[in-house]
């Protein structure tokens, strides 16, 4: 899976990175069906903010459907990631899942 051994990417376009939520959407759709009217909002590995997002085109990536407000928090957080590590657009970064 993208960013163990082989690095993301950072990726700033806003149109790009609604693409790649655009496309994990329709694959959460596809799995767990209409899921609009819930507390839960489609999550996706790697992020949208990255190249390696799902509509990069070579299928390495996962959706799953989790709890919204989670699913915000994380991106708050990882927002906070790049800006206290300053990671600009395209810069390559790793990641580390600990427990």
């Amino acid at each position: 899976m993208p960013g163990a051994k082989e690095p993301l990417h950072r990726l700033v376009d806003t149109k790009k990175q609604e693409a790649n939520r655009d496309k994990s959407i329709v694959e959460c759709n596809k799995v767990w069906g209409n899921y609009s009217g819930t507390p839960l909002q489609c999550d996706e590995y790697p992020s949208a903010s990255t190249r390696e997002g799902s509509n990069k085109g070579d299928n390495r990536y996962s959706v799953r459907l989790i709890d919204g407000t989670d699913n915000e928090t994380g991106g708050r957080r990882l927002n906070s990631v790049y800006t206290a590590n300053r990671i600009l657009d395209g810069d390559p970064f790793f990641v580390k899942i600990t427990s």
